[in-house]
């Protein structure tokens, strides 16, 4: 935006009165805050978009304005060199946080001071990113109490698992670390010997009808149990057909289905 200013000013339209030239005018006309800063932080000039923001603080010193959290993440944006960062800014008496994306421009190319900072409000995207992370962040700890496992795994007869979540403990005795992408312990290796074929056939079947599954089977618990449980899930597939993978919910049964039926 400061390069549309300065080319703006430097190549003027016919139309323009030089009165409307006036650097100080344009950029205090800008709907987006501008300032300049030296190599310690402090605000040279800044354009009446910042003073508005910055209202009822008087600091010159730019890591002022920052939320206390976020001054170590700016010290190393400047000492980088970044052309853009994003930080949380105090911008009223009040000392509210907003998110900014702050995008750095040297005007001196070789010292790399002074530099101006453009100022873009991205709270509505933060806020719906953290409320993302929040609803997931939800959704893991209702896994991790629940006798259920999330998993995504290869089409192979030791169902390699590539993810499993958290109820992995509960479910079986092993925690998601020792269940991924081992050659020592497979989920596979944990299916009832007498419910292996049986399970593998009709993961088949579906995944050629490209339908979704539902298993009853047993599982081998870590201290000896049998744990019989519920699996419902579904192949995942490239766009010519081919089969990627598997993916889907492994439950447990307080009620045990009557075996040899799985």
């Amino acid at each position: 935006m400061l390069n549309q200013v300065l080319s703006l000013i430097r190549s003027p339209h016919p139309s323009l009165r030089d009165s409307e030239l006036d650097p100080e005018r344009i950029f205090d006309s800008l709907d987006t805050a501008i300032l300049v800063i030296d190599e310690n932080g402090r605000i040279m000039t800044a354009n009446q978009r910042w003073k508005h923001l910055s209202r009822g603080r008087l600091s010159m010193l730019f890591h002022e304005y920052l939320h206390p959290s976020d001054r170590a993440l700016w010290q190393q944006a400047m000492l980088r060199l970044d052309q853009s960062v994003c930080l949380r800014l105090l911008t009223t008496e009040q000392c509210t946080s907003c998110w900014y994306e702050l995008k750095l421009s040297s005007l001196n190319k070789d010292s790399g001071w002074p530099r101006t900072i453009t100022l873009i409000d991205i709270s509505s995207r933060m806020d719906e990113a953290r409320q993302r992370e929040a609803h997931w962040r939800s959704l893991q700890q209702l896994l991790q109490h629940l006798p259920a496992m999330l998993y995504r795994g290869r089409n192979n007869r030791h169902w390699t698992m590539e993810y499993v979540s958290a109820g992995s403990l509960e479910l079986t005795g092993y925690p998601p670390e020792v269940l991924t992408n081992q050659s020592c312990l497979n989920y596979g290796d944990l299916i009832h010997p007498d419910d292996a074929v049986s399970v593998w056939e009709q993961v088949q079947d579906a995944l050629s009808r490209h339908s979704d599954f539902e298993l009853h089977y047993r599982l081998q618990h870590a201290d000896g149990r049998l744990i019989p449980v519920s699996e419902k899930g579904c192949g995942l597939y490239a766009d010519n057909g081919a089969i990627l993978g598997v993916e889907g919910i492994v439950v447990a049964l307080t009620t045990p289905p009557d075996y040899p039926r799985i």
